[in-house]
Order: structure tokens, then sequence, then C-alpha cells
């Protein structure tokens, strides 16, 4: 069962007063999440858990039943660490075709070494899983002014 928005996202600035503060440094991480949590852990594997293309509407995109990947995943190491769902309208699977189908390549791999790629804005909002609450961010991003979006749930609380 993957974790369910709990709240809406605000748009995050350090000033926000937010539930979980000790998550802070995660939420304004700009650099690979896998990198951070191979760092954290002894090993990491990524599990598709589902990915295709759909229609989807996102608020901070703007977009209403767009027509693109929507690729879902756990961050895994002895247990699931991170939730994570990606989207790439057709118009960035256009610009970047690896974007229609990941299948197991993490996403870092292409966010972090594309100059191309720009992170515009980062939002939170809390998630729940069975009976506990997590933190949840959400970063807009841009590729030659078409935005896509990668929500990461961090399944533990520092």
């Amino acid at each position: 069962m993957t974790p369910q928005i709990k709240t809406n996202w605000q748009l995050y600035s350090p000033e926000l007063d937010i539930t979980f503060p000790k998550m802070r440094s995660w939420i304004e991480e700009s650099a690979s999440l896998m990198h951070r949590l191979k760092k954290r852990e002894s090993e990491i594997s990524l599990e598709v858990i589902e990915e295709g293309i759909c229609a989807h509407t996102d608020k901070e995109l703007d977009l209403e039943n767009s027509e693109g990947n929507l690729r879902k995943i756990y961050l895994r190491s002895h247990k699931n660490i991170v939730f994570a769902e990606s989207f790439f309208s057709n118009e960035v699977i256009k610009k970047i075709p690896k974007f229609g189908e990941l299948k197991q390549e993490p996403l870092g791999k292409f966010l972090f070494n594309d100059a191309n790629i720009e992170k515009k804005e980062t939002y939170v909002a809390i998630y729940k899983q069975e009976d506990n609450d997590f933190i949840g961010r959400k970063c807009i991003y841009a590729y030659q002014e078409e935005l896509f979006s990668v929500i990461e749930v961090f399944l533990f609380h520092e």
C-alpha cells in the first residue's frame, strides 16, 4: 500500500513551520537523494510499483488530465524508506524521451547530470501510511520551459 496524501501541498521556505522540523535537511536536499541514502543505509534498491502512460492532474504544474508517464517507486533498504512518484507530460517526453519509460533507472541519474534541468519550487505535505505520518516533498523542475514533478515521501523520521 502506497502512502496517501493527508494535507494540501504548501510552498516550502526555510521559515515555514513544518510538522517534522528534523527532516528539514531532507526537504532542502538539492543533490541526488539516492546518493545521500547510500550514506545512511548499507544498500539501496529501487522497486518499481507501477509505471505507464495515463492522464494526470497536477495543481502545482497547472495540468488537468494531461497525458504522460506516471511512475511510482519505493527506494528500499531492509524496508521501504522512500516512496517516490514522478510525472512527465508528453511534452516533456518529446524533449527527454527516456522519461517516457525509466523502468529501474534512478531518476537522479538524469536530474543531476543535465545542466538544462532546473529546480523551480519545492512544496511539502504530510502523508499517511498505516497509522504513521511522514513528510513528503514535491519538487517542480523545468526542462526548456516544460515542467515536471517529483514527489518523495520520507518513510522515516530523523
